[in-house]
């Protein structure tokens, strides 16, 4: 594997386990990657990676002295390059990990546990950073064939939603924080989330977004209990399950991985599509590969509203930018826009409100 530039991915790894140190240098050097440097502590990679200036750094969240968010927070300060975090699958590790892209990492990858074999996490760490290190190439030819409204306001015709499926991979965390904080009330009809995330990160996420919002978003419960979809429901996609919808209500359920992920947000899309046709609203946020362009394109052609986020804001422009090229967005807005939008479309309310 090697970089736009032909070169090897070259990457730095900080851990304070020597194990997961030895581990994760052999099996990257396996998948093509050159590892130019291994820290067990914070402070020599501060100094040294800026000097280094690898394509990536690995940090493991939980470290004894500087841990991985104040070593994420001060490295910021010196170095813009990517930074992954490498993060335990526990109640603690995850609340961390927030705390950690709050402070300036990019992305995060969970430390394998069953049934999530070791290598399929070194193929993931490599892919992001190929995604998040490689120059974002523009998809222009259609762009200037899409409808482009400033706004669509509540009684253009788009206030007739009865559901909104928002799905999001990589950057999805940043990205969905600032879409759904323009909002300036609870929806007034459900909102289902699938952002690509493993188990054991989704509950603390919907608990740092209902915080952050306002109001509640609820992780779907594992376990397959059903859930009715509220008028003012916001609901999130469970880790390692798929979201299903019905018209009135939506459950997890285990199934294998489409576009290698679960959950999906075809699944869902494609549920919810059946259930609400051209009332669904549609938005697809930055992330790796063309999850929940199957989706888009079936919702575009029965005449459902599809935005996808501009490629000036998303992290990673190939699940927006798979929508795009397939022609399904009636829209393709940065993300400040998407949130305007969304908070005129399922709120009603507006600036002054």
């Amino acid at each position: 594997m090697s970089t736009d530039d032909g070169s090897r991915l070259r990457v730095a790894i900080v851990d304070d386990s020597a194990y997961v140190r030895y581990v994760l240098k052999t099996r990257l050097e396996s998948l093509g990657a050159e590892v130019v440097a291994t820290f067990a502590r914070g402070e020599p990679a501060i100094d040294q990676v800026p000097d280094l200036n690898p394509d990536v750094v690995t940090m493991d969240v939980l470290m004894p002295g500087l841990g991985g968010i104040e070593t994420v927070r001060q490295l910021r300060n010196r170095w813009p390059g990517t930074i992954i975090m490498v993060s335990s699958q526990t109640c603690e590790g995850a609340a961390a990990t927030w705390d950690a892209l709050d402070a300036g990492a990019d992305d995060f990858v969970a430390k394998p546990t069953p049934p999530y074999p070791l290598d399929s996490v070194m193929e993931m760490i490599v892919a992001k950073a190929y995604a998040l290190i490689r120059p974002r190439t523009a998809f222009r030819s259609r762009i200037h064939d899409l409808r482009r409204p400033e706004r669509v306001m509540p009684g253009s015709g788009h206030d007739a939603f009865q559901a909104m499926v928002i799905g999001a991979s990589t950057g999805g965390p940043r990205a969905l924080a600032t879409v759904l904080g323009a909002l300036r009330a609870p929806p007034r009809i459900p909102l289902l989330i699938v952002q690509h995330m493993p188990a054991g990160f989704t509950a603390s996420f919907a608990e740092r977004l209902t915080g952050q919002l306002g109001f509640g978003v609820q992780e779907v419960p594992p376990d397959g209990t059903s859930i009715p979809l509220l008028s003012s429901s916001v609901v999130l996609a469970t880790g390692g399950r798929h979201l299903r919808v019905s018209a009135h209500r939506c459950w997890s359920e285990p199934g294998t991985r489409l576009h290698g992920v679960i959950p999906a947000v075809d699944v869902t899309l494609l549920d919810a599509l059946e259930s609400f046709g051209s009332r669904l609203g549609v938005v697809i946020l930055t992330g790796m590969g063309e999850d929940g362009c199957r989706g888009a394109i079936q919702a575009h052609q029965r005449g459902a509203w599809v935005v996808a986020e501009a490629q000036e804001t998303a992290v990673v422009w190939g699940m927006p930018g798979a929508v795009v090229q397939a022609g399904a967005a009636d829209a393709v807005w940065p993300l400040n826009q998407i949130g305007l939008w969304l908070n005129d479309t399922v709120t009603g309310a507006v600036d002054g409100d």
